[in-house]
């Protein structure tokens, strides 16, 4: 009874999701078999045209201090610059990870321009939760980054985070606060340097926990989320959930958001994105909504590909490229 219960509340939920969502104004962007023999054809894109070397710096701290997580790989273009930043966040359940996932898309970029900077942050292990010592790590990053920009020829300006899963969660979460401080920013670093990002590129996140929470232990990511609080169960203490959740903090001052999901998606429901979607639709955050047709959670090379060619124009745009 208890089962059925939740699941007919989950139904519930799912359906008042369905109807809001018919009412709003957000693009959507399909990638179906069509792109992905497009991706076939040409896997390399065709918008950000390959324009300069790169090189890369690994396991270069972005703190003094003796964390282990506290690094990232750097891949910055060849040139004067000063160029535009992607921060890439990777996913692991806030459990696993590295920074060294993103050693393709990293070089795809900065071939084309663009500077990454690829983080890692403190993870959950055994009974030590990184609840809130993951995002302060990932602000701590952003600051130290933006501070240094000239020995990165960077432009502080144009500043963006891409992360997929936990890292969508955390990707997610910078630009929900928007550069405005609060405990969750933490103490470390420059604080007079600011974390605001102009885009936001997230990956199938968990970005509404109360929303995981009230559907309850039997629906995914339920018990990830209740890991990496600290094996707090909702029903246990509501307001840490609450305080993790991307979708607490937004407002209509928050960056320009870019949301990728795959429809089926068994680890993070594509109901989650399309619930926070809707949230940021409401105070009138430009959102764009990808979504990849028969994608499940991680994508195969020819879906990531093809969502880069979603992604191309975009960052033209955004990052004023030629």
């Amino acid at each position: 009874m208890h089962t059925l219960a939740k699941g007919n509340r989950l139904r519930k939920i799912w359906v008042l999701l369905v109807v809001f969502l018919l009412c709003i104004s957000i693009p959507v962007i399909y990638i179906s078999l069509e792109n992905l023999k497009l991706a076939d054809e040409n896997p390399e894109g065709n918008l950000l045209p390959e324009i300069t070397s790169y090189t890369i710096q690994r396991d270069i701290p972005y703190a003094q201090d003796s964390n282990p997580y506290h690094l990232m790989n750097v891949y910055i273009p060849e040139g004067e610059g000063p160029f535009p930043v992607l921060v890439y966040i990777h996913g692991g359940g806030w459990t696993s990870g590295h920074r060294d996932s993103y050693d393709i898309v990293g070089p795809f970029y900065a071939r084309r321009g663009i500077a990454g900077f690829s983080i890692d942050y403190t993870l959950t292990v055994q009974d030590k939760s990184s609840w809130p010592q993951a995002i302060q790590d990932v602000i701590l990053a952003i600051r130290h980054i933006r501070e240094n920009s000239a020995q990165y020829r960077i432009d502080p300006e144009r500043v963006a985070v891409m992360g997929d899963s936990a890292g969508g969660h955390l990707a997610s979460l910078v630009g929900t606060l928007s550069g405005n401080e609060s405990f969750l920013a933490g103490t470390a670093g420059n604080l007079s340097i600011s974390s605001r990002v102009s885009l936001v590129i997230e990956y199938y996140g968990p970005t509404n926990f109360q929303l995981i929470g009230e559907c309850g232990p039997n629906c995914n990511p339920y018990g990830l989320v209740e890991k990496f609080l600290g094996d707090v169960t909702y029903e246990m203490n509501q307001s840490r959930w609450i305080e993790a959740s991307p979708a607490t903090y937004i407002t209509a001052d928050d960056p320009i958001f870019v949301i990728v999901h795959g429809t089926n998606d068994a680890i993070v429901p594509i109901a989650i994105s399309e619930s926070f979607i809707s949230k940021l639709d409401v105070v009138g955050v430009e959102t764009h909504f990808v979504k990849v047709e028969g994608g499940a959670h991680g994508f195969s090379d020819k879906e990531n590909i093809s969502v880069r060619y979603v992604l191309e124009p975009l960052l033209k745009q955004i990052f004023s490229l030629q």
